[in-house]
């Protein structure tokens, strides 16, 4: 590894810290804030045109502030597919972590319906979001539903199935040289995602 290469590493690592500091250190700034231990996101890809596997990310945050802006930030190094060699191979040809450490998710919410909510009820939501993943930034919409779980406490889940397209965000290469690498016929380009979300209040 030259100098130069080590540097960008460290530039990377520093600036995927900061970024996670400066949105997520300070609690009392955000009306909502991530319960980390207590949410989940998955994506499932389809290889063979038949088989199904499911991963998902180990290190996620965000927030909601008063105002109903919502971020939210993937760490992408912390993916998950169970077995190590596919994980440094995601990173490494499909996410391209050393120069796009991580995906941000941004949108709004009406909060008013998210306010008003009492404890056992729930609501649904059109939300329009903003998502800047590997060096593009893709509008998304999602019908998402809110359920008050307490006073303090809100879990987020979509209502619908929700898809990428890989091809949108220049993840294509990188497929292909999964596909490649795995000796595999097809890795569709057609991404699921599945979550749930738990916010806590912070007054």
């Amino acid at each position: 590894m030259n100098i130069s290469t080590s540097l960008s590493r460290q530039y990377i690592v520093a600036a995927v810290t900061a970024l996670f500091l400066g949105l997520f250190s300070h609690p009392a700034l955000a009306d909502w804030q991530l319960d980390a231990d207590n949410s989940h996101l998955s994506y499932g890809s389809i290889k063979k045109n038949s088989i199904g596997e499911s991963n998902h990310f180990q290190k996620i945050d965000g927030r909601i502030n008063e105002d109903g802006d919502i971020t939210l930030v993937i760490d992408l190094a912390s993916v998950e597919t169970w077995v190590d060699i596919r994980n440094t191979r995601m990173m490494k040809f499909l996410f391209n972590t050393e120069e796009f450490a991580v995906a941000t998710l941004s949108g709004q919410v009406d909060m008013d319906s998210f306010n008003n909510l009492e404890v056992g009820e729930k609501v649904t939501l059109d939300v329009a979001f903003s998502l800047n993943l590997h060096g593009s930034q893709q509008p998304l919409e999602a019908e998402l539903v809110v359920l008050r779980l307490a006073k303090d406490k809100v879990v987020v889940l979509p209502h619908e199935i929700i898809f990428l397209d890989a091809e949108k965000f220049g993840l294509l290469p990188g497929l292909k040289k999964l596909q490649e690498l795995a000796k595999l016929p097809s890795i569709s380009s057609a991404v699921p995602l599945a979550f749930y979300l738990t916010f806590n209040h912070t007054p």
